[in-house]
């Protein structure tokens, strides 16, 4: 039943359409309206626009006035304005210069989408009028610049090692209404201060076209030069595209490229005048730099331990700048406490490269220990000749004992 009085009532509608158009027609008047102009032209999404519509008469004077009604609808909505006007009655052959014009002040909602939108329109006179539906008028909506946006940038590996190679990601987004097409990107690589180039492909891509809100990801295959020094550096990043309506734009982007390796340091233990438990010494711990870029603001920890009792006055050092290829030592006095086998030296180290970048190692330095009968046969301390210097004391106290013992009893005899 409900569908059947839906039926009647959209015939009747259409019926009352066409009467009230062959209305106007008969009665002499022939009205028409168009848009002369919208201002701003195109309008942006979240701005107001002025529409001037011309209401021409090429018939007979109107006997009643002309009202003029609005009907916005998404994204439109009157701002600061009525959405009725009476314009009087219509002169005899109103047209051209001497046609009626009637304003209308919208707000474009900020989540319109661009394209022609349609804005529906009603002009009356009494009982009769003209609906204008359908996208007979249109609007022009756009938004400000087809935006193309780099969403995220990636380098594999994150710092390029002199005379390695690395692929630059780059993923963009469409972030316009429309279709985005011919999007040219290009690394430039001529800056003479700038140690990169393309390695076995071109430092430009293309992507014929995207869609709106879609993503793609481009690859860029460079290599850093073999002396090139480290730090980062700024390769500029330029890229064009067209939108639907043939409109050209031009984006230009910086990428920042770390060029330089992860420090090399080694850390171990140079030498130790105390190689026994239950004594005191000296123990040197060198730190070598054997990687290829220099470290800076180097500083050694001394981490607590079972098997030693710090005797220096202090746990903390700092050795500063270590370049590439060299050395950097350090003495630190402790004492192997009873019973230790083994000494485990806990190191920790803290430091930063070439690009600032902090680092941090932890180390256990051992170190065997050794018995005092091993370290005789090792011949690194000489065995002692002292039970042989008792011997001989008490051979001699002996022989004179004798001696004195039977040369009295001779001499008496």
């Amino acid at each position: 039943m409900k569908n059947k009085l839906t039926s009647i009532f959209v015939l009747i509608s259409l019926l009352l359409s066409l009467f009230l158009i062959n209305f106007v027609s008969a009665t002499g008047e022939q009205i028409s309206v168009t848009l002369q102009s919208q201002s701003p032209d195109p309008v942006e999404p979240g701005q107001t626009v002025v529409l001037k519509f011309k209401v021409e008469n090429s018939g007979q004077e109107s006997t009643k006035d002309t009202i003029v009604k609005i009907v916005p609808k998404f994204p439109f909505t009157i701002y600061g304005d009525e959405a009725e006007k009476n314009i009087g009655k219509l002169r005899a052959s109103s047209t051209g210069a001497d046609s009626e014009i009637v304003e209308f002040k919208l707000k474009v909602d900020e989540n319109a989408v661009e394209g022609e939108v349609g804005i529906d329109l009603i002009v009356s006179m009494g009982d009769v009028g003209r609906a204008y539906t359908n996208g007979e008028l249109t609007i022009d909506i756009q938004t400000q610049d087809a935006v193309l946006d780099i969403t995220s940038i990636t380098s594999e590996p994150k710092q390029i090692a002199p005379g390695q190679n690395a692929i630059i990601k780059i993923m963009v987004k469409n972030l316009a209404d429309s279709l985005l097409k011919d999007i040219k990107f290009k690394l430039d690589f001529s800056g003479a201060d700038i140690p990169l180039a393309p390695y076995q492909s071109s430092s430009e891509r293309r992507v014929a076209n995207l869609k709106t809100n879609y993503q793609n990801s481009l690859e860029f295959n460079i290599i850093a030069d073999p002396s090139a020094t480290p730090g980062l550096y700024k390769v500029p990043l330029n890229i064009t595209y067209n939108d639907e309506k043939g409109n050209a734009y031009s984006v230009s982007d910086i990428l920042a490229i770390t060029v330089g390796e992860v420090p090399d340091v080694k850390i171990y233990i140079k030498k130790s005048d105390v190689l026994q438990d239950n004594n005191a010494g000296k123990v040197t711990i060198e730190l070598a730099n054997a990687g290829s870029s220099n470290v800076k603001y180097m500083e050694l920890y001394l981490l607590p331990s079972e098997d030693y009792t710090l005797v220096s006055t202090t746990d903390y050092f700092y050795l500063g700048d270590v370049d590439s290829d060299d050395t950097e030592s350090e003495e630190i006095n402790i004492f192997i406490n009873n019973g230790v086998d083994k000494l485990n030296l806990p190191i920790q180290i803290k430091y930063y490269d070439a690009n600032n970048k902090e680092f941090q190692q932890t180390v256990d330095l051992e170190m065997e220990l050794y018995s005092s009968s091993k370290l005789k046969k090792y011949g690194v301390v000489e065995s002692s000749n002292t039970w042989m210097f008792f011997v001989l004391i008490i051979l001699a106290i002996g022989g004179y004992v004798y001696y004195k013992k039977f040369y009295k009893k001779k001499k008496k005899a």
